[in-house]
């Protein structure tokens, strides 16, 4: 108990002649909470979520509370058992807190909640980071005063869960201490709070898949891929820049995970791993999308670029002729380049969550599309060129600005899943009727119907359907 008072007393004394940060609960009835909320807007609005921008103030948050667990762990301090607030922090433009309201989670239970000793020691390391440390935000996003709602979680000394199973090290003491390291397929080492890579994996000779998720790390050496049998490499959410990134010339690397960094690129030195089937780079900050380092990369079959910003598509996507599976989900298009139509393996294809109002008539060379996600989109029609996509099989184009079906829906003999729901279709798509393959048709939130798709004039028509063996949803 006497350490946590004198953390107190420290605590106080170092920032007692600075201006204080108000770190109070949510329930505290002397806070004038509208009056702050008018001071400082929220960050990203409602209509902004699900965005590049929400993403960057995500990352930034989940960083600078990652940060904030680094400086409580140097300070000795970690409770019992984990504990989760829920937070909204009201910033300054420069990035510098005036104010932190918090409240435990609901999922936080009586035992989990500090006491209150403990509790205000945490409030006082915390006053202190806050007034040292500001959230290190960029003038692309932000301009004036605003405010983030977010989840502070802090460990307990027994929270993470070794990973178990046979040829699986999930902890650097096991590393460390094994005497067979030869037998070792799989290393865990996600959320270990790592700054760097540890020299221990490099005893791991026979290690097929390395995980090293959730973690701190700002680089990555060369020799990691120089491992002569690792397969798998998982990066999601560390701190690694396109310039941090070195990867040793390998045939073994399958499949790598930049998922959740701090890219605004894709590194030049990808192109070493030229056995690369699989890699994702989503939610990242692509300002500078150069495909160049991929052209090379003859097996690379599966890109993820989930919620990247991007606004366009470089015409040099063409050249990626090996690739099946392309994620564009949640970015920023307004249009498709044609060269797209190239990539004559495609078999599943997500451009979902964009503001496309046409698909290229140059997708009707993609012979081999099976899937297709185009929802959440602008469309109110489809080139009549794409019955040439005989195999494909699942069409998504929900959350469109359909009026009438595309007619060429009904040459698309192969189609097994068609989504039509959330549009503004006025008239039954009769065109459904000659596929005999569908299996499901979605068509709820559509004005062609009320409440009651069974008492409208096209309750025969659905029954049609269902006579054919396709399921209706509506």
């Amino acid at each position: 108990m006497k350490k946590y008072l004198l953390l107190v007393l420290f605590g106080l004394i170092t920032v007692s002649g600075k201006a204080q940060v108000n770190v109070r609960p949510m329930s505290d009835s002397s806070v004038a909470y509208k009056t702050l909320s008018k001071e400082y807007p929220q960050a990203v609005s409602l209509r902004e979520r699900a965005t590049l921008r929400d993403l960057v103030f995500q990352k930034l948050l989940e960083d600078y509370w990652g940060d904030f667990r680094r400086f409580l762990k140097k300070r000795n301090f970690r409770p019992d058992s984990s504990i989760i607030w829920n937070t909204e922090v009201f910033f300054r433009a420069d990035g510098h807190a005036d104010w932190l309201l918090y409240q435990y989670s609901q999922f936080s239970r009586p035992t989990t909640r500090l006491p209150k000793e403990k509790e205000q020691t945490l409030i006082t390391l915390l006053t202190e980071y806050l007034n040292q440390h500001a959230l290190p935000v960029s003038s692309r996003y932000v301009w004036s005063p605003f405010r983030l709602g977010g989840v502070l979680i802090i460990t307990g000394p027994s929270s993470r869960k070794l990973p178990k199973g046979r040829g699986v090290i999930g902890d650097l003491a096991s590393a460390n201490q094994t005497t067979r390291p030869d037998t070792v397929k799989t290393i865990s080492f996600g959320g270990l709070e790592l700054e760097q890579v540890p020299d221990v994996i490099y005893r791991f000779t026979n290690v097929e898949e390395i995980h090293l998720g959730g973690n701190y790390l700002t680089s990555l050496p060369a020799k990691v891929t120089a491992l002569p049998k690792l397969q798998r490499l998982n990066l999601l959410s560390n701190r690694l820049t396109e310039d941090s990134l070195f990867f040793t010339r390998n045939k073994v690397v399958k499949s790598i995970n930049l998922q959740r960094n701090s890219l605004t690129g894709i590194p030049a030195s990808i192109s070493q791993n030229r056995r690369l089937e699989s890699l994702w780079l989503g939610n990242n900050d692509l300002v500078d999308l150069n495909l160049k380092p991929l052209h090379s990369l003859r097996q690379l079959n599966d890109l993820n670029l989930y919620n990247v910003g991007l606004t366009q598509i470089p015409k040099t996507i063409g050249r990626l002729k090996h690739v099946k599976v392309l994620d564009l989900y949640y970015n920023k298009f307004t249009e498709l380049p044609r060269q797209l139509g190239r990539m004559k393996r495609l078999e599943q294809l997500a451009i979902a969550h964009n503001n496309l109002k046409e698909i290229p008539v140059s997708f009707a060379k993609l012979r081999r599309l099976q899937v297709l996600y185009a929802h959440h989109n602008h469309l109110n029609q489809l080139p009549t060129k794409l019955k040439r996509l005989q195999r494909l099989h699942v069409l998504d184009l929900g959350y469109n600005e359909l009026i009438t079906a595309p007619s060429v829906l009904g040459a698309l003999s192969g189609l097994e899943e068609l989504s039509l729901n959330n549009n503004n279709l006025q008239d039954f798509p009769t065109v459904l009727l000659s596929l005999k393959n569908l299996k499901h048709v979605y068509m709820s939130s559509n004005p062609l119907w009320g409440r009651e798709a069974m008492s409208s004039p096209y309750a025969s028509q659905i029954k049609q359907l269902e006579a054919n063996n396709t399921e209706v949803k509506y």
